[in-house]
């Protein structure tokens, strides 16, 4: 959001182009993935739009720090101390930031770093473990095999960030309930309002023996706290719209930061940011699985990890898949058209009425391989057949078809068509209208790559209509104080 509106300001103050090639000379980045097929893309609604997700990672590294914050050994890649998904609904104006703790025993996949270098699966192991083997990629991945979501794109932020950034926007204003004195962040507050500064900004979201439980676990209240008062502070047109608190605020973002190739860069992340432009806080729902503590591990090193509650945390996780809301408001799988993002100059078109998600079930499709792997066809069309369509293998085209594409012969049609092509990870780009018959046609070409390698997923269920019982729902309006602990660490 920042960056959408300051690019426009930058460009009405006459110092656009060389500011914005500044800022794309700040930000690093790196390959999505790190080897493994991604998960199908969530169902599309009626205007054939899916929801987005993005994954904001946190690292634990000392790199440049100068032997500050203990650990001094650690000057890699870090551990990814902090996942969060954003997921942020089909119609651009809701989102989920779901949080998944650090020391979550769970299943790490074989990973490939952007050198070339292989680490082996390995089961049973903390998830902040993931960076290390194979960068953001790889964290991507192991997310990915968690929660069933398709990561879009992925932000890490290093320490220095927090720090930045905090003190970017003049500070954060939190409320504490009780006083917080820890020893081992340093942090010492008082009780109530506290403006935080860029040292006591990461002091906060670091700080966990001092507060809740004591672990990663409670570690997650004072970072919705902080995110949530960060999101108001950035969202208030008066920071956005002052160059001189919202250009420090995006050059000490965008040096802290790695982004995935596909947003590398100042106009690509504007774009993105547009795009998110109509997500206020008061829409923004804060969640983390249902977790428990694992005391009685076999292995000394993992008795003071945690693990995820089932069947709890896959209900959460399949009602986000689903665009289900958490916070008991209206559905965003419809409203206004986001399928051409414009220019910050541009002005929003208007809402559409809202549209209900496409039923798998009314959609017939036809799958024709136009490469020379046998078997393409009906691999796929078993796919889509597992995920409701109705799906049969056909023949007639070519062996030499460069580029997949999905046909749709009728205007009601489109948004079952945008919808296949969405459960294949075919762009948007790729369905036309076009052919006779009844069915949606699909002609896979050499670009297409199976998600799934050939095995069949199985059939989804339907999703929960309620959050777990033991799963707290927290918005990003909420000015209700922080609960630490009355004494000290």
């Amino acid at each position: 959001m920042a960056l959408s509106t300051t690019a426009f300001v930058a460009v009405s103050c006459g110092a656009g182009y060389l500011y914005l090639r500044h800022l794309d000379a700040n930000i690093q980045h790196a390959p999505l993935g790190a080897g493994n097929p991604p998960p199908p893309a969530g169902q599309a609604d009626a205007e054939g739009r899916v929801a987005m997700n993005i994954l904001i990672i946190g690292t634990d590294s000392r790199k440049g720090l100068g032997g500050g914050y203990g650990d001094r050994e650690n000057t890699g890649a870090g551990n990814n101390d902090v996942n969060i998904v954003l997921h942020v609904y089909p119609d651009k104006r809701a989102a989920v930031a779901l949080d998944l703790p650090r020391d979550t025993l769970i299943d790490l996949p074989k990973c490939t770093d952007p050198g070339g270098r292989s680490y082996p699966a390995k089961t049973h192991r903390p998830l902040n473990e993931a960076l290390g083997r194979g960068g953001p990629g790889c964290v991507q991945d192991t997310v990915q095999s968690i929660t069933k979501l398709k990561i879009d794109h992925y932000v890490l932020v290093n320490f220095q960030g927090v720090k930045d950034i905090t003190d970017a926007v003049g500070g954060v204003d939190v409320n504490l309930c009780q006083p917080i004195r820890d020893r081992d962040s340093e942090l010492d507050l008082p009780a109530g309002q506290n403006r935080l500064s860029g040292e006591q900004g990461l002091q906060f979201v670091r700080t966990r023996h001092a507060v809740q439980d004591g672990s990663s676990l409670g570690r997650f209240a004072m970072q919705r706290a902080f995110l949530s008062a960060l999101l108001r502070k950035v969202t208030d047109q008066g920071t956005l719209l002052d160059p001189t608190k919202a250009f420090p605020m995006i050059d000490a973002a965008t040096k802290s930061i790695m982004v995935d190739d596909p947003i590398a860069g100042t106009t690509k992340l504007v774009g993105l940011a547009h795009g998110l432009r109509n997500i206020k806080p008061a829409e923004v729902s804060f969640v983390q699985p249902p977790m428990a503590f694992t005391p009685d591990e076999q292995d000394r090193d993992l008795r003071q990890k945690a693990k995820f509650v089932q069947p709890g945390a896959d209900r959460l996780f399949g009602m986000i898949l689903a665009d289900r809301t958490l916070n008991g408001t209206e559905d965003h799988t419809g409203g206004a058209d986001q399928a051409a993002v414009p220019s910050p100059a541009t002005p929003a078109a208007p809402a559409a009425p809202a549209a209900p998600a496409v039923d798998p079930a009314t959609v017939t499709v036809t799958v024709l391989n136009g490469t020379p792997q046998s078997g393409l066809a009906v691999g796929t069309s078993d796919r889509l057949t597992a995920l409701g369509y109705h799906s049969s293998p056909g023949t007639g085209a070519g062996k030499n078809v460069r580029t997949s594409g999905v046909r749709y012969p009728r205007a009601d049609q489109k948004a079952g068509a945008l919808a296949v092509a969405a459960a294949l990870g075919l762009p948007a780009e790729a369905v036309t209208a076009g052919g006779t018959g009844r069915a949606v046609v699909v002609t896979l070409g050499t670009d297409y790559r199976p998600d799934a390698g050939g095995s069949t997923p199985a059939a989804p269920a339907a999703a929960p209509a309620a959050v777990p019982s033991d799963v707290s729902v927290h918005q990003g309006d909420e000015s209700t104080c922080v609960q630490g602990w009355t004494g000290t660490h």
